[in-house]
């Protein structure tokens, strides 16, 4: 395994593992989002969410997903008319891993404790500089920065190999609709 399978692991997988792998973990979503009292509302939002049974969790995230697949393949086939429906959704699936990943450490009690002293501090910053809390949040916001970015270039070129898309023109638009689409999942969901 290389960078390049690393950053674009559909060039190198079978698509049929890559759907099941993106299944997996979307079915996982659900329990996890349940225990964290989170929900995605987009695939590059996940909020405060109190459910009281998983089907409340599993409308919207489905939602979620399916109007981002839909999306994407409507522009893809737009770019390229050989676009298939499955390259797509490994493409949306595959490339929400690294966030799913995150869930968990939603409801790590330290991780909360951490953020809640660093603010308790700006609020009063007379105190002792909690250092070690302050350590924990950042690393916990680069986790998260990174794990975002990683998603987002899985997200790229999952789409860019489903597509065949070269032109500036086809990029620009693809992060157009998809940050558009994202928005609207928001308001949608919420």
């Amino acid at each position: 395994m290389n960078w390049k399978t690393i950053f674009n692991p559909f060039e190198k997988f079978d698509e049929k593992i890559l759907l099941f792998i993106g299944l997996l973990f979307f079915v996982l979503i659900i329990p996890l989002c349940y225990w964290t009292n989170t929900c995605f509302i987009s695939i590059y939002r996940i909020a405060p969410f109190k459910a009281t049974h998983f089907y409340d969790l599993i409308i919207p995230t489905s939602i979620s997903f399916a109007v981002m697949i839909l999306t994407l393949f409507l522009l893809g086939k737009a770019f390229y008319r050989k676009t298939r429906i499955i390259d797509i959704a490994n493409t949306v699936f595959i490339s929400q891993i690294p966030l799913i990943i995150l869930i968990p450490f939603e409801n790590f009690d330290f991780i909360k404790k951490a953020i809640e002293k660093v603010v308790d501090y700006q609020s009063h910053p007379t105190e002792i500089f909690p250092f070690v809390d302050f350590a924990v949040m950042i690393l916990f916001t680069i986790a998260n920065i990174g794990c975002l970015i990683y998603s987002i270039v899985i997200l790229y070129n999952g789409f860019k190999t489903a597509t065949n898309i070269k032109k500036w023109q086809h990029i620009v638009l693809f992060c157009i609709v998809t940050f558009l689409t994202v928005i609207v999942c928001q308001i949608f969901n919420n």
